[in-house]
């Protein structure tokens, strides 16, 4: 037995060092991509929207992939991570929110929902998916009659920018933000 665990340890030993030392590549983003669209249908069936797995989004021989996409009336914001296993693509830490796109009522609920500084007053959103206090904290002081674009995640969004650009604009006391997708916030700043 003892015999047995030495030479399990040295094959161990031997192997170990040249796995960690081969760097793990990540699957091409136009692959990775198609993957991850073939990923949505099988979830969901038929949908409709827009997913990538953008090249910037490539690190530690990973791509980042996001996907907001409706099927039978409801809305699905889809992350995962994509790697390359044995030729095949895979994915790993799937996170899913899905909804009703609808306007919620003016209120600090969402803003309340941030972990970032709060900003006065309240919003109606159509989405629960984004951190809309954040994007309240970045749209709060835009004049009347001027537009800003905020980024309404707090980390690198580089290809993601569809999802988290959002367009802000003010006119009267109603200030308006708006991404690529149909994502909208509307805020009522206080005073």
């Amino acid at each position: 037995m003892r015999h047995g665990l030495a030479a399990l340890a040295v094959v161990c030993a031997t192997t170990a060092p040249a796995a960690l030392a081969s760097p793990a590549r990540a699957p091409s983003p136009a692959a990775a991509t198609a993957a991850f669209q073939r990923l949505l249908h099988q979830r969901y069936g038929s949908v409709r929207g827009y997913s990538t797995c953008p090249d910037a989004q490539r690190v530690l021989g990973r791509i980042d992939c996001l996907a907001e996409v409706e099927a039978s009336g409801r809305w699905h914001q889809v992350t995962a991570l994509a790697r390359l296993r044995n030729g095949q693509i895979v994915f790993r830490h799937l996170y899913a929110v899905a909804w009703m796109r609808h306007w919620w009522p003016y209120s600090r609920h969402f803003i309340l929902r941030s972990q970032e500084p709060q900003v006065p007053g309240v919003v109606s959103v159509n989405s629960p998916a984004y951190d809309w206090g954040w994007l309240a904290m970045g749209a709060d002081g835009v004049k009347a009659g001027h537009t800003r674009r905020v980024d309404a995640y707090d980390g690198y969004t580089s290809g993601f920018q569809r999802f988290y650009i959002f367009t802000c604009s003010r006119h009267g006391d109603l200030v308006t933000c708006r991404n690529a997708l149909g994502d909208v916030m509307r805020y009522r700043p206080a005073g």
